[in-house]
């Protein structure tokens, strides 16, 4: 994952953004204080469910610098129900993982996230100054033809209700926004009227749970492929800027589709697609 902040330019590969180098590794973004900024460690954040080490670096109060982070994770769901389409490829085409599929090992490949793009976006600020952050929305949104590919999953028979994350968006409406969402006691998706609107700071992050749904609020598919990036606006110190989160430069990619295909859905079972 890598972020932009405040202009055109995408920082994937490492950049200069504002004096700051933005460098991407292994799905773990890190900001990088100009060489002449005071740098230090500010956290170190270990998160049980993905297993990974997160690290912000914080330095001086430079007004170039962005005055936030964020790194971003594909998280699974606890069912398990994840899935990647492959477009155009058979089975036999698609390598083997020597362990369980994962987002990244299908993204490297060329996957498409079936249905759903699940995240976990942690964001912190760079001093003791709060940050403001003010909204938190989908940008570039572009519909395309839909690939036909063989369907990777990591079990069958999942089917079922959504599983609810703390924040929501349905890609296909016509202008997709986030909502905060919980389980009500009959099992329910239930809306929260609350204004987006958190402070984050050098010892206060915020943590974002994030389910990207290709349908549109009536759960009906647009039988096509969306890509889309997420945008944090931030307010800081009187002034005001832009946090871009997207795959290393590229756009995230969501399938939509109730279609059968000719491809196969097929699962790994014991070192082969069954």
């Amino acid at each position: 994952m890598s972020v932009q902040a405040g202009g055109p330019r995408s920082a994937a590969t490492g950049g200069n953004v504002n004096g700051a180098v933005v460098t991407g590794n292994n799905n773990v973004t890190h900001l990088h204080p100009p060489p002449t900024a005071r740098t230090v460690v500010a956290v170190l954040v270990t998160l049980a469910v993905i297993g990974g080490l997160i690290v912000w670096y914080a330095g001086s109060d430079d007004p170039d610098m962005p005055p936030l982070a964020a790194t971003a994770e594909f998280t699974p769901s606890k069912d398990n129900c994840e899935g990647w389409t492959f477009p155009g490829k058979r089975p036999e085409g698609i390598p083997i993982p020597p362990g369980e599929p994962t987002a990244e090992w299908a993204h490297q490949l060329g996957g498409i996230d079936n249905s759903i793009t699940r995240l976990r976006l942690v964001i912190q600020g760079l001093n003791n100054h709060d940050v403001v952050l003010r909204n938190m929305r989908i940008v570039e949104v572009r519909r395309g033809p839909l690939p036909a590919g063989t369907d990777v999953s990591l079990r069958t028979g999942c089917g079922g209700d959504l599983l609810v994350r703390n924040y929501r968006v349905m890609l296909a409406s016509d202008a997709p926004d986030f909502e905060l969402v919980t389980r009500a006691d009959d099992g329910k998706l239930k809306v929260i009227k609350k204004p987006f609107g958190y402070k984050v700071s050098a010892t206060d992050p915020e943590i974002f749970d994030i389910e990207a749904n290709a349908a549109g609020e009536d759960y009906r598919q647009c039988d096509c492929l969306v890509t889309w990036k997420l945008a944090l606006d931030w307010t800081h110190k009187g002034k005001q800027g832009t946090l871009i989160v997207d795959n290393k430069g590229a756009p995230f990619r969501t399938k939509s589709t109730d279609l059968n295909s000719r491809y196969p859905v097929v699962v790994k079972h014991g070192g082969a697609w069954k």
